[in-house]
């Protein structure tokens, strides 16, 4: 039998889908499991976006059932530009700087393919989510790690950034909101961020997947910033809660959205026709303005009874109350190393001996060692506090 590449072989799986396993497996004994594990938004696509992909399909099954554009519908492409006008004063030509994608997954994968060149570095944060160093590797780069940490409430020591920067240095790849952390970008430090990258000629890749998810402060669009050589990844996964839909699209420069277009030609050829005509749907300003006043105030709710249950059952815990995202990323590094266990462990136990479904945090990178991911918008606020309860339990158990 022929054998498979060695790059492939020294990919590791992504630990998040390794947890969703062992949670699906449980799942499958009948274990009603308390989940604070995947970034899956708990309530339903909108009920009027839900039934115009009904009227559509059955209206125009062929239209529905066909390719689109490699870049997406047009009509998609003028409404994303006109919300991003809205929302954040952004003007794009939806023909040459959009390009709709399978979710912002595909999204940081074909652009880290459309702007590096074999050998190039790209400074991302650490923790940060689990596909950044994975997809710079596909694409032939070489991932340098910035450590954040809890004590300066994730934000990058601009410094110590500086220090990183080296002739090999093509981009810089974060999230804001972030995930795993929840941490907003300070607009100070994005505004040194953009003039390092001016200063060496990078690329700024910003994921801006939870833009719509802030609890308190304000998002920092990065593209106004710094547009001639910044890069937005978005998704309709997260505030629409279409995450099965696959959908999300990259905007920036005419010249990066070209290639990174040109590569999904031969990746995926066009983004889920249905998708993006949900997408049309949620992008009508009335439909999104409704959604967005309900779903903030729901996850701010759940994010204020994580925060308090972590604080009332984990008092050793190291616990910052995210601005935005869905995420509280927990230090326990205090327990465990009492205990002698590690996060991995941690997690698998909990799913098995006490039916909480976390995702370990050193899948986020080596400073997310001795963390818990716990996703505070998939359960209401009384599973939330019970969830935490048992975690509690089980470290004292131990």
């Amino acid at each position: 039998m022929p054998s498979v590449s060695n790059f492939s072989r020294s990919l590791p799986g992504s630990p998040i889908r390794k947890m969703l396993k062992v949670i699906a497996d449980a799942r499958a004994r009948g274990i009603d499991l308390i989940k604070f594990s995947a970034g899956q938004p708990s309530l339903p696509p909108d009920e009027e976006v839900v039934e115009f992909v009904i009227s559509y399909l059955r209206e125009k099954p062929c239209e529905t059932s066909s390719y689109t554009p490699t870049q997406g519908l047009r009509e998609l492409r003028e409404l994303i530009a006109m919300d991003l006008e809205r929302y954040a004063r952004i003007r794009l030509d939806p023909e040459r700087e959009i390009t709709v994608t399978e979710g912002a997954s595909e999204g940081m994968l074909i652009t880290m393919m459309a702007l590096l060149d074999d050998g190039d570095e790209a400074i991302i944060f650490d923790p940060s989510y689990v596909s950044y160093p994975h997809v710079i590797r596909i694409a032939r780069g070489r991932p340098i790690y910035l450590p954040v940490s809890i004590e300066d409430g994730f934000q990058p020591d601009v410094e110590r950034l500086k220090e990183l920067v080296t002739p090999r240095t093509k981009l810089i790849f974060f999230a804001t909101p972030d995930n795993p952390t929840g941490r907003i970008l300070d607009g100070a430090v994005a505004r040194a961020i953009v003039d390092i990258a001016r200063d060496h000629d990078l690329w700024l890749v910003s994921d801006e997947a939870y833009k719509h998810l802030i609890y308190e402060g304000e998002h920092v669009w990065m593209a106004k910033l710094a547009p001639e050589r910044t890069v937005v990844l978005n998704t309709f996964s997260k505030d629409p809660a279409m995450t099965g839909w696959r959908l999300g699209y990259v905007y920036g420069p005419e010249e990066a959205v070209a290639e990174i277009a040109k590569i999904k030609q031969y990746v995926t050829l066009c983004s889920n026709t249905l998708a993006q005509i949900a997408a049309m749907k949620y992008l009508e300003p009335e439909v999104k303005d409704r959604v967005l006043e309900r779903t903030i105030k729901i996850y701010k709710s759940r994010r204020d009874a994580m925060y308090e249950a972590v604080r009332k059952y984990l008092p050793e815990a190291g616990a910052y109350k995210s601005p935005g995202a869905m995420y509280l990323f927990v230090d326990l590094s205090n327990y465990l190393r009492r205990l002698g266990l590690d996060d991995e462990t941690l997690a698998e136990r909990l799913v098995n001996e006490k039916h909480v479904a976390t995702i370990p945090g050193s899948g986020f990178g080596p400073h997310g060692r001795n963390h818990l991911r716990l996703t505070f918008v998939s359960e209401p606020e009384e599973r939330i506090a019970e969830g935490v309860k048992r975690i509690a339990e089980l470290l004292e158990a131990s």
